[in-house]
């Protein structure tokens, strides 16, 4: 999975944000800044299919945790947006 991955500076996606998306159908693509990853981008499709696993498998948690337990943490790694 981390084979596929294309790396695209910011300035490269802003010259080239359509081959990047034509590029989403070889693999998912990573903006880079000054080197260091800062965001993702894949098909709109594994996205939506990626937040309803993690949605099923936050519900499992919470069915496995007592209720004085519970923490979201799809919360907290959404809230670090």
């Amino acid at each position: 999975m981390l084979g596929k991955l294309k790396f695209y500076s910011v300035a490269e996606t802003k010259m080239e944000l359509s081959k990047l998306i034509s590029d989403l159908g070889n693999g998912d693509s990573v903006i880079t800044k000054n080197g260091v990853p800062v965001a993702a981008v894949m098909k709109y499709d594994k996205y939506v299919k990626m937040m309803d696993f993690m949605e099923k498998v936050k519900d499992l948690y919470l069915l496995d945790v007592d209720l004085e337990e519970i923490k979201d943490p799809i919360a907290d790694i959404l809230k670090e947006n």
